[in-house]
């Protein structure tokens, strides 16, 4: 009896070892493999400073807000089944969270309107998802849209508005952006 008990055991193993196996191939086959992939190349320089400068007009008057991008190499972030990227971070030397070119305080409530410093993957060479330099200066070039955000009794409230919302109400309107050119980046 405990022969055929082990014999049974024996092939219930072995059964479960192939599902396994057929499983693993499966779920390798259909993207799961991407786990498995090896990691894009790395970038030859992975730490750069990018001036940026915006002139805009708010009620007739010129502003000039200057600031430094900077841009730092962050590993490599997996993107389901589109594979792994080279990630990259990036802040403002100044310390801000954005280039703010408006603010305004009323009793309880806060509305400042600003825009980013740019894209580090551009700034740092590494033009990524089939996108061109090109791609990625027309992109920031655009103005379309403003980073918009509303405080009421420090709760984050409003989302983006356009350029034509932001002069309406605001009489501000983005006359130059300056941008840094991208660095010459390769990659091993």
């Amino acid at each position: 009896m405990n022969k055929v008990f082990l014999i049974l055991g024996i092939i219930i193993a072995a059964l479960l070892v192939i599902a396994l196996v057929i499983g693993f191939f499966f779920w390798f086959a259909l993207g799961g493999g991407v786990l498995f992939t090896s990691n894009p190349q790395k970038p030859e320089i992975t730490y750069g400073e990018f001036p940026i400068s915006i002139t805009y007009e708010v009620d007739g008057e010129v502003f000039v807000i200057e600031d430094t991008e900077i841009c730092e190499f962050d590993g490599f972030e997996l993107r389901g089944e589109a594979g792994k990227y080279r990630k990259w971070k990036s802040r403002l030397k100044s310390g801000n969270t954005s280039l703010t070119l408006l603010r305004i305080e009323e009793e309880n409530l806060i509305v400042e309107i600003g825009t980013s410093g740019g894209l580090p993957e551009y700034y740092m060479g590494d033009f990524q998802y089939g996108q061109s330099r090109e791609d990625y200066e027309r992109v920031m070039a655009d103005d379309r849209y403003l980073g918009y955000v509303q405080w009421e009794n420090s709760i984050q409230t409003g989302s983006s508005i356009t350029k034509e919302e932001v002069w309406e109400k605001y009489k501000l309107k983005i006359l130059d952006v300056q941008f840094s050119p991208p660095i010459e980046n390769t990659f091993d």
